[in-house]
């Protein structure tokens, strides 16, 4: 039940130690929705052409399947030094200090599809990649205020998805030809997601009243 999911519920992570605003991402899938948007923008991949699946083990991090079928994957245990040491020594590579992965105790690995209705998260964040970069700005920053007000205790976690989504539709942003005008929209998004939060506060205050 999402709807009594606590922060220190939301940041207890089984497989990785993170700070407590990617480890609401995670819990939410939302961290895959801005991975997706990345990667789209790095290598010029539309929405389409990208796929997201639950990977309970944490070992493989991402693969890329070529045209005659064939798929290379990247795997590694679920450490954050892996990754970093990679973008400090690249193109090289230097030891990270994370432990080797030891194949015969993995055992196996598994993959299951995302439920889009239940992480909506996820499946806003598609949306907003076919949207436009306007979209996704404002995906971004009602993300981050959302978070921001559940783990100060201002937002049950079930209602993350939904600040996110209203954000969306109240803030009617072009698409922007500058860097200030992404801020800009940034700054919109924001004001836009705490107005809504809010106001959700206010009428749960109502409710609750005598």
């Amino acid at each position: 039940d999402f709807a009594g999911i606590t922060p220190e519920q939301a940041c207890a992570h089984p497989n990785w130690v993170m700070g407590r605003k990617i480890s609401v991402d995670s819990a939410t899938l939302m961290n895959k929705g801005l991975e997706v948007i990345e990667a789209s923008w790095l290598f010029g991949f539309p929405a389409g052409r990208i796929e997201v699946v639950v990977h309970p083990q944490s070992v493989i991090h991402s693969m890329v399947e070529f045209v005659d079928g064939s798929v290379v994957a990247q795997l590694g245990t679920p450490d954050m030094r892996t990754p970093i040491a990679y973008a400090l020594s690249y193109p090289g590579r230097i030891d990270s200090g994370s432990a080797a992965l030891d194949f015969p105790r993995l055992g196996a690995l598994s993959f299951e599809a995302p439920d889009l209705r239940r992480f909506r998260c996820l499946a806003l964040a598609f949306e907003a990649l076919a949207g436009g970069t306007a979209r996704t700005a404002t995906l971004n920053a009602a993300n981050e205020i959302a978070v921001e007000a559940f783990l100060g205790g201002r937002l049950p976690f079930a209602d993350i998805a939904a600040v996110i989504e209203e954000t969306l539709n109240v803030v009617d942003a072009n698409e922007p030809s500058s860097i200030d005008e992404v801020l800009a929209i940034d700054a919109r998004a924001r004001r836009g997601a705490a107005r809504l939060i809010e106001r959700r506060s206010s009428a749960s205050l109502t409710v609750s009243g005598p």
